[in-house]
């Protein structure tokens, strides 16, 4: 009896030691699988599909403002000028938009007065722009590599910067943004974060986004509506914008879940909207649910009665969809993720397991693998004959045994590639050779070539197209015996090949929009520069010339600006035929538009014929009128030319250097040329030098202020003194006001160095005996760019000097400004207790009617009057009636430029009260002035 339950015995070991290693198993796996790479990519799929079907709006919180191609075409060229940049920040304030997201790179500087104009922007914005920090690495491997990306301090300063970053998976899609990222020892928040407006309090490290919230319920809007004012204040009115990149042209796409790829500020304004409505995802804790299901695997595998096949399936099945629609119900609601993957395996496992102990473990396993070889050989042919692209399958004897359907697109009468044709016979030379180097290297042992890519033209019946190839070889593993040299020697060949003619075509119009001024078809700045530089290195003797179309704004004026842009389309014209016949070699005749009317023509010249013959045919190109219609229009021009080899620096300066012999041709009327001198040179150099050090010359001191005494012409006692400003170069010396004034008031630099030298006065002043007043010059950039009542009041308070020992001296060019805002000015410093002088009356806007119209304490008539005081009757005549006249209306005088007793007596017995000259002392310190007061004679009482 033993012995015949032995064998039974026997045969029951391996079933139960099978179920022992299955429940030890399961065990384990419950802890291992969700860590799995591709159990994680599992579950992610499934949260997407579960996002997909529960679908939900964006909040109307944010609007995405798109950089399209409508937009694109509409501006005409890209990168933007940033003033268009300034112009949307400008609009959006307008309409009463809330933050405001340029989701652009503004890392590096573009033309200083485009970046003014979009400094200024922000500034108004008042610090309502966010502007984007991000890392960018050179090597995607390489960490090190990364280099923080960020706006320039210009543009840093008035904005918010808030970090861009998106977190990539595994799989390679953006699915969260870091809360915060620290970069350059600066931490910044998340562009999400800044945008949903929460507390960054509590919030989680990254901020995974919710696609369930649909992309195409977030209102999108053109650039180019709301540059064309088409777009309602209402739609913006309270919202965050978010201002970027739409087109794919841009190539600011990321691949994500669901929706395939999305543009980077949609992105962002999904992960704004997570937050906005409470989506952050948040995984549960796991690892009791596995537990349970692997218990309850256990429980179906040693339970007898449940060890049913359709029992056990119909369990596992009821289970696996009943936890799918708990995770469905919690996502949905309170975007609890679940991660459900490892349940389903957990049961698929524990159900193959039953089948073990059940089949014949092997033979099950022999035909899974057999099932998975055909499913995998079916679902490779689907691949390659689906796909959009032309692919070939060439084996080591060059045929085709496999192609796409889109392979046809390519075919010609030359060339009809087909299943079992050669491949080789007709195929593009290009791609042919590309083969051979590709299986020269793999007989070679290169196993790991990399692939390789080619661009080519395939013209097929007579029609050019554009594509582009990628040729990959793989090893093959060779079954059966052979040496050990020829093993795995077999290879396969995959040519995938795709039309970028519609690309091509696109990228060239881009690239072209990019260099060409819109309006006339000429080159513009930036690209003239790029071509002027690749001319230079041919070593050609290069001529630039800047020219102006004389009088052209009477063309706009009287005959409308259509008209006017005619004239200039058709100058464009004319001086690009022209610029190629007169150019020594004519692929060097350039031209290119500087802004308005002012083009510019570069030749290859030759040093046999002066710069004025080149100039002298540039004028005769505009001999004959331009037809424009049913007008005929003359134009005339002024050119301005400069020889490269004459002006030191590259292209750009070469530019400079023609238009400012323009600016000096445009001095003599008509039409006419000039060169630029290497004399001009040096004086425009210096001119920029004193440019560039003004503002720093200012902060480190080097201006400094010099007293004119002034005097009673009647006793000779001093009564004050003009403040008279000095600059003292670390390098070049003691500048000459009458060098750097002029600079000052061009540059708006004026302004600050006014303020400077009021308060600076009045410091100085203040410590004077209490009888001395002290004289300020402000200039008529002052009135127009500055408060000069605040200014002057800020002097008055910051040193104490009382109201009344203050003069206020304006020249008579102020009143080249809008006359009533400058008498209201007046008034209102009248108003403070200071006294206004009128300086260098005689000369300039003079007027009678200022000394009337205008509260004016004092007239100081202009030394070159007095000069000529003692033998021209003229001036005689000139002094002696303005001072008749001052003294009728109440006014004082005093007389500049004394140098002589004669002059002083003549003047006060002509009625003149006070003067100043070199005569009374030359300007100096302080010290000096002080002096003078220490060392004065005894007045003299001068009669008539």
């Amino acid at each position: 009896m033993l012995d015949r339950l032995s064998p039974l015995k026997q045969g029951m070991q391996p079933g139960r030691l099978t179920r022992v290693i299955s429940v030890s198993l399961l065990l384990l796996l419950s802890l291992w699988l969700p860590g799995v790479g591709t159990v994680e990519r599992l579950d992610s799929q499934l949260i997407d599909f579960r996002a997909a079907n529960a679908p939900r709006t964006a909040s109307n919180r944010f609007v995405y403002l798109a950089i399209d191609k409508e937009s694109l075409d509409h501006v005409g060229t890209w990168p933007w000028p940033r003033s268009i940049h300034a112009e949307i920040i400008d609009r959006l304030v307008a309409a009463g938009a809330g933050d405001i997201l340029l989701d652009i790179d503004f890392s590096t500087p573009s033309r200083p007065a485009e970046d003014q104009a979009l400094s200024a922007a922000l500034l108004r914005a008042g610090g309502g722009v966010i502007l984007p920090v991000f890392l960018q690495r050179q090597n995607v491997d390489d960490p090190s590599s990364a280099t923080i990306t960020r706006p320039i301090p210009e543009f840093a300063k008035n904005a918010w910067l808030a970090a861009a970053d998106a977190s990539l998976t595994e799989a390679g899609q953006f699915r969260a943004f870091d809360t915060f990222r620290g970069m350059d020892g600066e931490n910044f928040t998340s562009v999400a974060v800044v945008l949903s407006a929460l507390p960054e309090a509590g919030l989680p490290e990254q901020i995974g986004i919710d696609f369930s919230i649909r992309p195409d319920t977030v209102r999108v809007i053109s650039v180019a509506d709301l540059l064309r004012n088409k777009v309602p204040a209402d739609m913006l009115a309270g919202r965050s914008v978010v201002v970027g990149a739409y087109s794919t042209e841009l190539k600011d796409q990321f691949p994500v879940p669901i929706y395939g790829i999305l543009s980077g500020p949609m992105l962002h304004i999904l992960a704004a909207e997570t937050l906005l409505q409470d989506r952050v995802p948040q995984p549960l804790v796991s690892w009791p649910i596995y537990l349970i299901t692997v218990l309850l695997v256990i429980a179906a595998t040693i339970w007898r009665r449940l060890t049913s096949i359709p029992v056990v399936a119909a369990i596992a099945v009821v289970i696996s969809v009943a936890s799918e629609l708990a995770a469905y119900f919690l996502q949905k609601q309170w975007s609890f993720i679940l991660p459900t993957a490892t349940i389903h395996l957990i049961l698929a496992l524990g159900f193959t397991a039953l089948l073990a102990a059940k089949l014949d473990l092997t033979t099950l396993l022999a035909e899974l693998a057999s099932a998975e070889k055909r499913n995998s050989r079916r679902i490779l042919k689907r691949v390659i004959q689906d796909s959009v692209d032309a692919v070939f399958i060439v084996n080591d004897q060059g045929t085709i045994i496999d192609l796409s359907r889109a392979a046809g697109s390519l075919s010609c009468s030359s060339w009809e590639p087909r299943r079992g044709s050669d491949f080789c016979e007709g195929a593009p030379a290009v791609l042919v050779a590309a083969l051979r180097r590709s299986i020269a290297a793999f007989t070679e042992g290169n196993r790991n070539a990399p692939a390789i890519q080619e661009e080519f033209d395939l013209v097929c019946d007579g029609q050019k197209k554009h594509v582009e190839a990628v040729l990959t070889l793989s090893s093959l593993e060779q079954s059966g015996s052979g040496s050990d040299e020829d093993h795995g020697r077999s290879y396969a060949a995959c040519i995938t090949m795709r039309d970028i003619t519609a690309r091509k075509v696109y990228e060239a119009k881009l690239r072209r929009l990019s260099q060409l001024d819109d309006l006339t078809g000429a080159l513009n700045r930036r690209e003239l520069i790029n071509r002027i530089r690749e001319s230079a290195e041919e070593e050609k003797m290069l001529a630039v010339f800047a020219i102006d179309l004389h009088r052209f704004s009477t063309v706009n004026a009287t005959l409308g600006r259509y008209t006017g842009d005619q004239v200039l389309q058709a100058v464009s014209r004319r001086l690009m035929a022209a610029a190629r016949k007169i150019s020594e070699v004519p692929d060097v005749g350039l031209v290119g538009r500087l802004g308005g009317d002012v083009f510019c023509v570069v030749l290859a010249v030759s040093a046999d014929n002066p710069l004025s013959f080149y100039a002298d045919k540039i004028v005769g190109v505009f001999s004959k009128g331009i037809n424009c219609g049913s007008s005929r229009i003359d134009v005339s021009v002024r050119v301005g030319a400069a020889l490269a080899s004459d002006v030191a620096g590259g292209p750009a300066s070469w530019i400079d250097a023609a238009e400012a012999a323009l600016d000096q041709a445009k001095k003599v009327g008509g039409a006419g040329w000039a060169v630029h001198t290497p004399v001009e040179a040096a004086a425009e150099a210096r001119t920029r030098r004193l440019e560039k050090d003004m503002r720093p010359a200012l902060k480190r001191g080097e201006f400094f202020l010099v007293y004119q005494p002034q005097v009673d012409l009647k006793t000779g006692a001093i009564v004050g003194a003009e403040a008279l400003i000095r600059w003292q170069h670390a390098e070049l010396g003691l500048v000459s006001p009458m060098d750097f004034i002029g600079i000052a008031e061009a540059n708006g630099f004026i302004c600050d160095l006014g303020r400077w030298a009021l308060e600076e006065a009045c410091r100085e002043a203040v410590h004077w005996p209490s009888d001395l007043t002290v004289a300020v010059n402000v200039s008529a950039v002052q009135f127009a760019g500055s408060d000069v009542r605040e200014d002057v009041l800020h002097a008055l308070q910051v040193t104490g000097l009382p109201p009344g020992r203050l003069h206020v001296e304006i020249t008579e060019s102020t009143f080249a400004l809008d006359a009533k805002k400058l008498l209201e000015d007046m008034k209102r410093l009248k108003a403070l207790g200071v006294t206004i002088a009128l300086d260098d009356f005689g000369t300039g806007y003079s007027s009678l009617s200022y000394i009337s119209d205008f509260p004016f304490d004092l007239i100081k008539i202009d030394q070159s009057f007095i000069r000529r005081l003692t033998e021209d009757a003229a001036s005689r005549a000139i002094v002696h009636a303005v001072t008749g006249i001052a003294a009728q209306l109440g006014r004082k005088v005093l007389c500049e430029g004394i140098e002589g007793e004669t002059e002083r007596q003549l003047l006060s017995v002509m009625g003149c009260q006070f003067g100043q000259g070199y005569h009374f002392g030359r300007p100096g310190p302080t010290s000096q002035l002080l002096a003078l007061l220490n060392q004065a004679k005894p007045p003299v009482e001068l009669t008539a």
